[in-house]
């Protein structure tokens, strides 16, 4: 088992992929869809994906027509390595972010979701995430516990993301440079402050 090939596959579910079990058989696809401006990004996930596992990984593509003017291409992945994954990220078959997802992934796992999710608004660094109150806590959790200070952007008991101060941005975006794709580097450019 490659344990780097588990942590690529935990890293991007915890942005635009997920897991699932597929077929008769059930065996486990990770499928990561995303626009067709970004398929530039969806190749690179998918040779890392390929240099980090031990023997022959099946994928496929295909295209989800929308109503939109671009369309969405869909990458679907199998490989025998994918069974660890299922197994850390979907204990119950539900979708739950664990601290030890958290500690297998580290900052790969932290870039995958800041390349999906993250942006810079003004000054400050937000990852609006479409995940539980749970979940988000426990990424802040580990963010907190490695040297990015965040809190939690909440409304009605309801967690929505997680908020890094000015100083944390920064140390965020110089901890993660190096580890993201040159096309998703658009997420460290400042969008206005809505006032």
């Amino acid at each position: 088992m490659s344990a780097i090939f588990v942590q690529r596959a935990l890293s991007y579910c915890l942005g635009a992929g997920s897991i699932s079990l597929l077929g008769s058989r059930r065996r486990p696809w990770l499928q990561i869809v995303r626009p067709e401006t970004e398929k530039v990004y969806l190749n690179y996930q998918l040779k890392q994906l390929r240099l980090a596992h031990s023997g022959p990984l099946e994928y496929f593509w295909d295209v989800i027509p929308t109503d939109g003017f671009y369309d969405k291409t869909r990458l679907r992945v199998r490989g025998e390595d994918l069974h660890r994954a299922y197994a850390l990220m979907y204990p119950r078959d539900k979708k739950i972010i664990t601290p030890q997802v958290m500690s297998i992934c580290g900052i790969e796992g932290l870039t995958a979701l800041w390349s999906d999710r993250g942006r810079v608004v003004g000054r400050l660094g937000k990852l609006r995430t479409r995940l539980s109150t749970k979940d988000n806590h426990v990424i802040a959790d580990w963010c907190n516990s490695n040297g990015f200070p965040c809190t939690l952007i909440s409304r009605e008991d309801k967690c929505y993301g997680i908020q890094f101060d000015r100083d944390s941005t920064k140390h965020l975006i110089n901890s993660i440079r190096p580890h993201i794709h040159k096309t998703m580097r658009k997420t460290f450019v400042r969008v206005p402050a809505l006032t």
